[in-house]
């Protein structure tokens, strides 16, 4: 089977020297949509004209969405989940608000030019780490166990503080868990900074808390048809 990648890559960043260029430099979204399109092609709506035909008429509707899904880490273990949001500080200043624009762009997600301001440093987030230098997933520093209704993990919220992480020395190896940041942050091999972007990511699988109830995962077609 191939490896799955991210739709949007787009929290792979290089120069984190200047915060604002490094933000600036977030991926393309690659190939890889899982249970979506690939995010470069044009969508067809006609099925979305129809279901809005069907409201509009008073008709009974069930309707699903499919969106891009990043693939990261949490505890050292796969992450799958979502971004259909990004924001920043406004304050911040204009090349770090183009930036943050340029990531919303690579998601395809809603920019939140202002709401979101108040949340940097704040409780209501936690943090999301992005290698600048080394690819690899973004990780994750909580999940929801067990994802869904019956999340218990208060530590867990959809919102994330973008930190850089930078090696600096040695050879890059994939580092999978905060705790595995922590250590060669300690030991002098990576380096972490804060940003003042904020992206929504709403975690629907990791392997300690299953999948989001009703949610289905997907692998393109297109990867599919490469295996055989």
């Amino acid at each position: 089977m191939k490896t799955l990648l991210p739709v949007a890559t787009a929290l792979a960043l290089v120069g984190a020297a200047n915060p604002s260029s490094a933000i600036a430099q977030w991926a393309k979204p690659s190939g890889f949509a899982s249970g979506t399109q690939n995010t470069q092609e044009v969508a067809d709506q006609s099925r979305l004209r129809d279901i809005l035909a069907d409201l509009a008429s008073g008709r009974s509707v069930s309707a699903r969405v499919s969106l891009p899904l990043q693939i990261g880490f949490f505890n050292g273990q796969t992450a799958l989940y979502i971004t259909p949001e990004v924001g920043v500080d406004p304050s911040a200043g204009p090349s770090t608000v183009a930036a943050a624009q340029q990531v919303a762009a690579g998601f395809n997600a809603n920019f939140i030019p202002q709401n979101f301001a108040s949340l940097p440093g704040s409780g209501a987030v936690d943090d999301i780490f992005v290698f600048t230098n080394f690819s690899q997933g973004n990780v994750l520093a909580s999940a929801p166990n067990p994802a869904g209704p019956g999340n218990t993990d208060t530590d867990y919220t959809p919102l994330w503080q973008v930190n850089l992480v930078t090696w600096i020395k040695g050879r890059p190896t994939a580092l999978t868990s905060q705790a595995d940041i922590s250590t060669a942050a300690q030991n002098g091999f990576v380096s972490v900074q804060k940003t003042p972007i904020i992206v929504e990511c709403s975690v629907i699988f990791t392997p300690r808390g299953g999948l989001l109830p009703l949610a289905t995962v997907r692998e393109d077609p297109a990867d599919v048809a490469d295996r055989r």
